[in-house]
């Protein structure tokens, strides 16, 4: 097709326009999506433009309430300011009680103290607000809250301006300079949602086909950012790759090339949706970039955002997470090609994978309030990656899903694959050694007092700590599952991600792992 849009850094795998099969899978395929709520319905669009009008006038009058004792004449200005969306809102995908993402657009009078402190007690006094939390020292500080019914991530970007016009265009690199690096990657979420859709052939296939992999990366625990898997962006960016290199392919058809292109992706090579700009900027630093940033050199999976400053979506990757999608996506690409022949249906490739048929071993990570569970989740994923290190352990698979325990608590499972030989396998030193770290933190008053309990759980055990409910759901994977098959060689493999052999489990039923905590 001459007027196809040849989009990206090389050119494209396949021009072929859908077939007749391929229009088929896709109608099948969007009534499926809608059994799943993956659409809202006009009234709750109608809920959230009113959520986010709300929030928007709170936001305004709290800068203006600012710029009236610290602009000179500061009645007499019109500081600004917006809140502005991004993510799944922006792109269009998000589902029926999906949360927002966010950000507070700020002029240089307002700072980043101001947000967690002035703005966070008004919030606290609106009776809309529900589950408010601030997380400050994260890789982006957030506040979270469910507004009116409707959960919402909340950035702060402070810009230097004076005052922040209503038509402002965020995807001017000029916008960047003089800001600090918590604002420059609040900014970026915007930045990047702008131009994933100038950068793809067809955004209706693409924002069909990203639902869709939304939709199996949840139900298959491969969706956190915060604990080391994909969050939105990197799986936004990852299809829009696709939807470059199929440009004109039906989402039936992109799905299925997620999954193989990415399933044999060299890794740690880059994915990026377009050629870099030169760089002579005082920002160049937070380029992604191995040869002059050490850090960047130790990314397992590089998956770049398209604006400047180009950065690595995901740099919590560890060793365990890697191997786990990689190995999702490899099942879910023999699901996909079994579709085409007409020998599955969407359903084996959506369902819900059961977590605890994974494993024959367990910790359960408990914590005893709920006003610190966003600071939480971000920290799990340096537990994730202390386990590891040991070198009995083969993989340390956090559940991205929060599960409440019979007591009622906020509780998170990590399973455990061990070695062939692993014996008297004692993690003690690895769990206090995470805890000596939160405690630290909360001496420092980052964040406030959170007794975490870590408790070792047989499978057969878990009855005992979650409903047989949650302990039943999703389905149930069998030996040759998409954690346990053996991992073919490849000769482009890098040391970091060469996998070991695969382990019978059974051998390993006689392992004692003991676990202490200080009550």
């Amino acid at each position: 097709m001459s007027s196809t849009k040849i989009l990206g850094v090389s050119q494209p795998i396949s021009m072929a326009a859908p077939s007749q099969k391929d229009i088929q899978l896709n109608n099948s395929l969007n009534e499926y999506l809608q059994t799943f709520k993956c659409f809202e319905s006009k009234e709750e669009t109608c809920q959230r433009v009113k959520t986010l009008s709300k929030l928007n006038l709170l936001v305004k009058k709290w800068i203006k309430s600012l710029a009236d004792v610290r602009i000179p004449n500061g009645r007499q200005v019109d500081a600004g300011g917006k809140l502005m969306t991004f993510g799944s809102y922006r792109l269009g995908v998000h589902s029926s009680g999906a949360d927002i993402d966010t950000v507070i657009i700020a002029p240089r009078h307002v700072t980043r103290m101001d947000f967690f402190t002035s703005f966070k007690q008004i919030l606290m006094k609106n009776p809309n607000v529900k589950e408010l939390q601030a997380v400050e020292n994260a890789f982006v500080p957030i506040l979270t809250m469910t507004y009116s019914g409707i959960e919402l991530d909340v950035l702060f970007a402070r810009l230097d301006k004076p005052t922040i016009p209503e038509n402002i265009d965020l995807s001017d690199d000029s916008l960047l300079v003089n800001l600090d690096e918590s604002s420059i990657r609040s900014l970026n979420g915007i930045r990047v949602a702008e131009q994933l859709l100038k950068l793809v052939p067809n955004r209706d296939t693409f924002c069909q086909s990203l639902r869709a992999i939304k939709l199996w990366a949840k139900n298959h625990g491969v969706y956190s950012n915060a604990m080391g898997f994909f969050g939105g962006i990197t799986w936004a960016i990852l299809v829009a790759r696709t939807c470059q290199l199929y440009p004109n392919a039906a989402p039936s058809k992109i799905i299925q090339k997620v999954f193989f292109v990415f399933s044999t992706w060299k890794w740690p090579f880059p994915v990026v949706l377009k050629q870099f700009g030169c760089v002579d900027s005082k920002l160049a630093n937070l380029v992604w970039n191995p040869r002059k940033n050490l850090a960047d050199r130790y990314h397992l999976m590089p998956i770049l955002t398209p604006t400047f400053p180009e950065q690595n979506s995901t740099h919590n990757v560890s060793k365990s997470t890697l191997h786990i999608i990689q190995e999702e996506m490899k099942s879910a690409l023999e699901i996909c090609d079994q579709i085409q022949k007409g020998n599955a249906t969407w359903n084996d490739l959506f369902e819900e994978i059961n977590f605890f048929s994974r494993y024959k071993h367990f910790v359960a990570l408990t914590i005893n309030e709920d006003t610190n569970i966003g600071f939480f989740e971000s920290k799990i994923r340096q537990l994730v990656q202390i386990i590891e290190r040991n070198s009995q352990v083969k993989t340390a698979h956090i559940n991205p899903r929060k599960l409440k325990n019979i007591r009622n608590e906020s509780t998170w499972f990590l399973g455990l694959e061990f070695t062939e030989n692993a014996k008297n396998l004692d993690l003690t030193s690895e769990i206090e050694g995470f805890k000596r770290n939160m405690a630290r933190q909360q001496a420092k008053g980052i964040v406030g007092q959170i007794q975490l309990d870590a408790t070792y759980v047989k499978r057969s055990d878990l009855i005992k700590f979650i409903s047989l409910g949650d302990l039943k759901r999703g389905r149930f994977v069998k030996s040759k599952t998409a954690v346990n098959r053996k991992r073919p060689a490849s000769s482009g493999d890098s040391t970091e991600t060469k996998k070991p052999r695969v382990i019978d489990m059974s051998a390993v039923d006689s392992v004692l792992l003991k676990l202490k905590s200080n009550q």
